[in-house]
Formats: structure tokens, C-alpha cells, sequence
């Protein structure tokens, strides 16, 4: 036990400082991320019990509750504290490293290679980066990688089976409600879990813990699915938006994210400012003329919206396969807007990104040396699979990608360093 908690402590304290040093370097009552004010709104709308707010400050549709329920729960201590926020952010990243050493160790029983898995995932830039604003990033990060966690503990198969299958649940639910596109991730891995097990002598057990997983995590999405209700009379699960996204991501100028390069930073913001605001107020008028858009019920709307994005999809088939593929690739690049971050910032990031490409897939072959890491690993491939299609539907960007790729990428990439020094040095392989 010493042994674990003092080699949890150096990644642990250096993702605390790195986060704390970002953020100074960013402003500490800094908020920029154009999101902000939506879940600044609805955490408000908790703290004041009022009513949630429907309606996006730039888009048409709302925001899932999970991470503006995070924010209330803090303001209630804090009143608007922006630092407190913050520094919640910071602990979050903490216990996202917490866990990564948690489940290398679950896996390997290897406190060296839990050591370096988790002080990569503490060193990692695009996790350190989302600590300094109201990002979704850290919260969801860490459900995710609880829910994952959580589900190793399943896999054991132990007396606690079906504990482990609640709890994982549970936090998949959570997830959800804090990201949305999340829920399709879920419900594949829990249908891969049981197709992987029809044959196990165990099967039966496994089986009953998929239900679990299945009752638990819409058991946790239910109340605010109720509350949805019970504000708009309708049936809408967490939120609404997919429908619009779709339509957004997939309008045929939005190409030229994919395919070109911008000349200057104001070029650049000037794309954004008219796909983003001129295009969609265009539209929004469109709609009004031709469906009475604001008239209609959110999932009415939606419809809309839908048939909306299936024009665009089906106008130019070829355009719309360049579309998915650009997305497919800007989902996977290692590369940030250098307008936004500078070259220098886009270089080093890029590194340590192309970094955990390379050796996060050293990093899974060690990780399959027995059937628990093995399962690990296709659930693993069937998250970064799922993640990348929903994306290519409707934004494919870097920021999409870190909470379901980066940390896990981060901890395989840890084990493969443990792998390659425990040649040197023997003692590390314990």
C-alpha cells in the first residue's frame, strides 16, 4: 500500500502543478471558450431553481446538465468562484491519473508500470490544457475513465461482479448526461462484452451483468429524461442538438476546414464567424418562412433538422465523402490550429501526441499479455472506433477526441516506457 501511494504521489503532484501553471500562463478568472456562457446559464438555472435553460447563447438547442450541475454544486460553496472551478478541473485531472494507475495495476500487477502509465497521462497537454476554462473535457475524461475502470472490476469476475457492473453503469450514465455522444460508445461495449462471453462458462453471470450495466446507466439518465418532460412536455432522452449538428458539420463550404489552409488568424475566424452565425441565422429564417420553426416542439425540430442534413449529405455524394474523410482526419490528427495555439505550443503537442500513436500500440500488445488486459484493449478499439464514426457524422477536432483517445493512449504508451526500462534497469519490473 506505502509502495502504490508514494509512486502515485509524483504524477499525481505534477499534474496538479502542470495544471496549476497552465492555468496561470491562460489568466485564473480567464473565461474565453465559447461555450461558457451556456453552462455558466444552466449551472445558474440550478443554483437559482429556475428554470433550464433551452436555448444555446449561438445555437439552436440546449446543453446536456452533467457538467452545469458540477458547476452549481461548486458555486454553492463557492459562490462564482471562476478559480474554484478551476481548481476542481485540477482535481478531476488528478483522479483521472488516480485511475490510470488504478487499472494498469488491476491489469499487470505492476506498480512501475502503473508509475509511468499515470505520469504520462499526468504530463499529457491536452489534458493539462482543458483544466484552464469551463470545459467539459476533465469531467467527462474522468467518467469515462472511471466507467472503463469500473468494468475491468467486472471482467474479474469476482464476488463483487455485479457491484462492479452497477457502479460502471452508474458512471456511463453519468458520462452521458455530461456528453451525449458517449451513449452509443456504451451501448456497443456492453453488447461486445456479452457476444465475447456467449460462450465463457460463465456466460450466464455475464449476461445478468450486462443487464445491469444496461438498467443502471438509464436508471441514472432517467431523472433528468423525466425532467425533460416534465419542462417540454416530450420524450427526449438528455438533450437535443444531434439533428443540427449533423446539419452544421456536413454544410458543403465547411470543406475548406479540411481541405485548405488559412492565410491569416483573421481569415480564419472570419470562416467561423460566418458558418457558425451568418450561415445558421440564414437558415433559421429559412426554416421559419418555410416550417414555422419556432413554432414547433423541440423534436419537431429536430426532424427539421434531420431532413436539413440529409440534403446537404445526399446533394453531392463525392463532396460529402471528402467531407467525412477530412473529418476522419482532423479527428485524428496530432496537430492543433495554430492560429489559436502558435506553432511552437502545435509542435510539442503534436510530439507527444505522435509519441502515443507509436508506442501506444507497443503499449497494447503488453497490455494483452493476459485475457483481462486483452478485453481491455478490444474495448479499447471499439470506443476509439465508435467515437471516430459519430465524429465523421458531424465534427471531426481534436478537442472531440481527448476524453475517449488521449488518456488511455497516455497510459499505453506509460507501459511501453516501463517495458523499454525495465531492460536497463530490472528493478523496475515489479
Amino acid at each position: 500500500m506505502f509502495k502504490r501511494l508514494s509512486l502515485l504521489f509524483v504524477p499525481s503532484l505534477l499534474g496538479i502543478l502542470l495544471s496549476i501553471l497552465f492555468i496561470g500562463i491562460y489568466g485564473v478568472f480567464k473565461i474565453e471558450f465559447g461555450d461558457s456562457n451556456d453552462y455558466i446559464n444552466a449551472a445558474n438555472s440550478f443554483v437559482n431553481g429556475t428554470p433550464y435553460p433551452l436555448q444555446s447563447e449561438f445555437h439552436p438547442m440546449y446543453r446536456p446538465p452533467m457538467f452545469p450541475y458540477l458547476i452549481a454544486i461548486v458555486w454553492l460553496i463557492f459562490p462564482q468562484s471562476i478559480l474554484a472551478i478551476k481548481i476542481t478541473q485540477v482535481f478531476l485531472h488528478v483522479g483521472t491519473i488516480i485511475i490510470a494507475y488504478k487499472t494498469i495495476y488491476e491489469v499487470l500487477q505492476k506498480h512501475y508500470a502503473s508509475f509511468f502509465g499515470a505520469l504520462l497521462v499526468a504530463i499529457n497537454p491536452l489534458l493539462v490544457a482543458h483544466t484552464v476554462d469551463f470545459y467539459t473535457e476533465p469531467l467527462h475524461t474522468f467518467l469515462c475513465i472511471l466507467a472503463m475502470f469500473l468494468l475491468v472490476k467486472m471482467l474479474k469476475a469476482d464476488k463483487f461482479m455485479y457491484f462492479a457492473a452497477f457502479y460502471a453503469g452508474v458512471v456511463f450514465g453519468m458520462a452521458a448526461l455530461c456528453r451525449p455522444a458517449i451513449l452509443g460508445v456504451t451501448i456497443l461495449l456492453f453488447l461486445v462484452i456479452a457476444v465475447f462471453h456467449l460462450k465463457d462458462k460463465q456466460c450466464l453471470r455475464f449476461l445478468i451483468a450486462v443487464g445491469v450495466l444496461f438498467v443502471s446507466m438509464f436508471l441514472t439518465i432517467l431523472p433528468w429524461t423525466y425532467q425533460n418532460y416534465k419542462q417540454t412536455g416530450e420524450f427526449i432522452l438528455i438533450n437535443d442538438g444531434f439533428s443540427y449538428n449533423l446539419w452544421l458539420g456536413n454544410l458543403p463550404g465547411t470543406i475548406k476546414l479540411y481541405e485548405e489552409d488559412f492565410a491569416t488568424k483573421q481569415e480564419n475566424q472570419a470562416f467561423a464567424d460566418y458558418y457558425w452565425g451568418t450561415v445558421q441565422r440564414e437558415k433559421l429564417k429559412e426554416l421559419e418562412k418555410s416550417d414555422n420553426y419556432y413554432q414547433l416542439k423541440i423534436n419537431e425540430r429536430e426532424l427539421v433538422w434531420r431532413r436539413e442534413a440529409l440534403k446537404n449529405m445526399t446533394q453531392d455524394y463525392g463532396l460529402t465523402v471528402r467531407l467525412f474523410w477530412g473529418k476522419l482526419k482532423a479527428f485524428w490528427t496530432p496537430f492543433l490550429n495554430r492560429f489559436t495555439y502558435g506553432n511552437s505550443i502545435v509542435n510539442i503537442v503534436a510530439l507527444f501526441v505522435i509519441g502515443t500513436y507509436i508506442f501506444g500500440i507497443y503499449g497494447m500488445y503488453l497490455f494483452s499479455s493476459n485475457s483481462i488486459g486483452r478485453s481491455y484493449v478490444i474495448l479499447l478499439l471499439v470506443t476509439f472506433a465508435v467515437t471516430t464514426v459519430v465524429h465523421m457524422l458531424i465534427f471531426g477536432f481534436v478537442r472531440y477526441r481527448v476524453p475517449n483517445v488521449d488518456p488511455y493512449l497516455s497510459m499505453l504508451t506509460g507501459v511501453s516506457v516501463w517495458q523499454i526500462l525495465s531492460k536497463f534497469v530490472p528493478r523496475l519490473n515489479q
